[in-house]
């Protein structure tokens, strides 16, 4: 008799319980991968930050060194890969890449830097042509920048003088004489940036026309590096001078955890 009362009340409940089921979000993973770049660059830096962070949690970040932002890009856009965060550098991914990627945040202007040699001040790419240049890493952020800045100026980066070099060689070899120009996409305070300005012989590119890129790429940025700011001894730079930037942000899989993403940006 109470089986006949109380029976059709347990199974709608039941059944309450299943479809609520359906809309409750899962406990959040202990165990995410997040793809960087090399162990000797910023985005590796931060990673290491966010892995203590989250080791407070409970959760355990594991870092991925890459070869830079379009790998990167790359390996979240792969689900085999089992990348679930990546730092990517702005304006290396396409118009397809928006599907399962959604961006967290972005996080700091990354200066793009083009050192050269010579005695004459350098304020416009095309005087670059015909020269060695290196362009950074394949697969890096400094790569895509500097092939689209190049590009928008009519500069073939397809000419055997147009060189794929990671950040360390580039440096080298610009040092050695062997290339005439490098770009480098890095922070302020970073070592290689801090050599070059104090290397007799080296001088760093002043954007003369840099409001001209930031209309033609809305993810690029200008920003002023004052007159004496790396060096108020030395005087360097020894004037006020523009450069580009792109900004490092943080993506993430369309379907990473909500509770992880409130983490993250905490």
């Amino acid at each position: 008799m109470k089986l006949k009362t109380f029976g059709p009340a347990i199974l709608v409940t039941l059944i309450g319980f299943i479809i609520a089921w359906q809309f409750v979000n899962p406990a959040p993973p202990r165990h995410i991968r997040i793809a960087t770049g090399s162990e000797q660059g910023a985005y590796y830096l931060f990673a290491q930050h966010y892995r203590e962070r989250l080791a407070q949690e409970g959760i355990e970040l594991e870092i991925l060194t890459s070869a830079g932002s379009v790998e990167n890009l790359r390996l979240l856009r792969d689900d085999p890969a089992g990348i679930d965060l990546a730092f990517v550098q702005g304006g290396t991914g396409g118009d397809g890449e928006t599907g399962r990627i959604a961006g967290l945040a972005s996080l700091y202007y990354e200066p793009l830097w083009v050192f050269y040699r010579g005695e004459q001040p350098v304020d416009r790419l095309p005087a670059l042509a015909g020269m060695r240049l290196a362009i950074g890493r394949q697969d890096s952020g400094t790569h895509a920048v500097a092939r689209t800045l190049l590009e928008d100026n009519f500069i073939d980066v397809q000419a055997p003088g147009i060189l794929a070099m990671g950040d360390r060689e580039a440096e080298q070899a610009l040092l050695a004489g062997e290339i005439d120009a490098a770009f480098f996409v890095a922070s302020p305070s970073a070592p290689l940036v801090r050599r070059l300005l104090h290397s007799e012989g080296i001088r760093l590119m002043d954007f003369s026309r840099a409001a001209a890129y930031t209309r033609l790429h809305s993810y690029l940025s200008t920003i002023t590096l004052p007159e004496g700011v790396i060096d108020l001894q030395t005087n360097i730079p020894p004037q006020d001078t523009t450069l580009l930037a792109p900004t490092a942000n943080l993506l993430a899989h369309n379907d990473f955890h909500p509770a992880l993403v409130s983490l993250l940006l905490q």
